[in-house]
């Protein structure tokens, strides 16, 4: 009676073992799950960047999304100064004024150190082909 009640409590024992083990390895792959979709959703590659400076600051007018160590235009507003610069979609800004658009150094963040009228140089990508498009930048709305 002894040696089966023994093995029923190691039984039961190692069942239990066994339950907070998995139980664990869930509630870490949930957190590991978690983090990285929070991360993807809230600095994550991909996101486009705003459009929109504070009110009277520098404005371009398009709409980009960062990759790969450039600003990739998705859109250029009608009537803004991209537009008049002739910025296309899926044109690829890779400086202003000389200075590299990076993960650290983002285009808005880069804009941002004009002013309304200021004229930047823009290093863009268009085609394989590198060209040098000068941009007066306008007020934002």
């Amino acid at each position: 009676m002894s040696d089966s009640s023994s093995g029923f409590r190691n039984r039961t024992g190692m069942w239990i073992a066994a339950l907070i083990l998995v139980g664990l390895a869930c509630g870490c792959v949930g957190l590991a799950v978690g983090g990285l979709v929070g991360y993807l959703i809230g600095r994550g590659p991909g996101l486009p960047a705003p459009t929109q400076p504070p009110s009277g600051g520098p404005w371009l007018g398009v709409r980009v999304i960062h990759e790969a160590g450039r600003a990739r235009v998705l859109e250029v507003l009608p009537g803004s100064p991209a537009e008049e610069a002739g910025l296309r979609p899926g044109d690829r800004i890779t400086a202003v004024n000389g200075e590299p658009v990076n993960d650290r150094h983002p285009l808005p963040d880069l804009l941002r150190r004009y002013r309304p009228g200021d004229t930047v140089r823009l290093t863009v990508v268009r085609d394989g082909e590198e060209r040098t498009v000068s941009v007066t930048l306008g007020r934002a709305p």
